[in-house]
């Protein structure tokens, strides 16, 4: 059993290693800098209060308990609907990339693998920290190997770019109507990042800088086992007609994410046109990726509070749409994948 203990540098050891033994999962990294893991999570627990408590008081409660209780139920159930219905579109995706790999397992595992990660969304770093528990899964159960790495990376990697390509396309419509620094940010740093990414995973020129550098790390076979993963990476792009599928559903899930958003706006009463979620969505999905935060609190409030009052959305209704979707996509998606870990003995299916 997986502890939820390994921390933020085990974890990452963690997911490098299901390319090894499982047992090295279990043994080599449990106790890796326990008190700089306890204070990592203090400071991000720290950051997150600090922010929500900020930007509530700046609201104020009984404003924000007054926008909560205007919220329609019916809005409430088609956004829960859809962040369900996102989750298995995830696990479907899922299993297409493994399916390049030659792993063929149902989708009923994979979702129930997609769910346990949610679970451990809530304890791990960042909003992708689940994602190591479902590779350690798919090797644990399934012997995937670094496989099981890579099939999980492709698929956070194919939705980063669907998310920029998105939020990029969206700000050519509306740039002069937004922040500056929201078009700076979209257009002149987060879409170049992604473009060098893909360029240093699935290009010989990135494979020769890597070989030069990271692989050559001894420390822990670190980097054996990142090249290892690299390889498992780098084979996907022989399948690119295959990868096509997997971009269209990347691409609906964040069409489905977005309109999500939209769909609990028009039941605050917020008057702002879809298109604006078309940018700001994708631009906190990014933000979110930074390890500053417990789950993103905070962080999606302050986000949603200056991108949304930046087109004159009002504070409180801003801030109740970012706590309701925090309260979906985080929270409802935490407790289903918990009932989901504690209620499956057998996670091999």
């Amino acid at each position: 059993m997986l502890s939820i203990s390994i921390g933020p540098w085990g974890y990452l050891l963690t997911v490098i290693s299901v390319s090894m033994n499982s047992s090295d999962i279990n043994t080599s990294h449990r106790n890796h800098r326990p008190m700089d893991d306890r204070v990592a999570t203090i400071l991000r627990l720290g950051i997150s209060v600090a922010l929500l408590t900020f930007i509530v008081n700046s609201v104020g409660v009984d404003k924000l308990v007054t926008n909560l209780s205007n919220v329609r139920p019916s809005f409430l159930l088609i956004a829960t609907t859809l962040a369900v219905f996102n989750v298995a579109l995830s696990a479907y995706k899922w299993k297409l990339l493994l399916l390049i790999k030659q792993i063929d397992l149902s989708f009923r595992v994979l979702f129930v693998y997609y769910y346990i990660g949610q679970f451990f969304n809530a304890f791990l770093p960042t909003m992708v920290g689940g994602d190591g528990v479902r590779a350690y899964y798919l090797q644990q159960n399934h012997g995937a190997g670094p496989d099981a790495v890579s099939s999980v990376f492709v698929e956070r990697l194919t939705g980063l770019l669907t998310v920029l390509a998105i939020g990029g396309t969206a700000t050519l419509f509306v740039s002069n109507r937004i922040p500056t620094v929201v078009v700076v940010a979209i257009l002149l740093v987060c879409i170049p990042g992604a473009t060098v990414l893909v360029a240093l995973l699935f290009t010989d020129f990135g494979r020769d800088m890597f070989e030069r550098t990271l692989f050559r790390v001894e420390l822990f076979d670190v980097g054996d086992r990142l090249a290892s993963v690299y390889d498992a990476v780098y084979e996907y792009r022989t399948a690119r007609h295959m990868l096509v599928p997997v971009i269209g559903l990347s691409l609906l899930f964040r069409l489905v994410l977005i309109f999500n958003n939209y769909v609990v706006a028009v039941g605050l009463g917020m008057e702002l046109p879809l298109v604006y979620f078309l940018v700001f969505i994708p631009l906190v999905e990014v933000l979110l990726f930074l390890p500053v935060s417990i789950q993103g609190f905070g962080v999606r409030e302050m986000s949603y509070v200056y991108l949304f009052g930046s087109v004159g959305a009002a504070t409180g209704t801003a801030l109740t749409l970012a706590l309701v979707m925090q309260l979906i996509l985080g929270v409802l998606n935490n407790l289903i994948g918990g009932i989901v870990y504690v209620g499956k003995d057998d996670y091999s299916l």
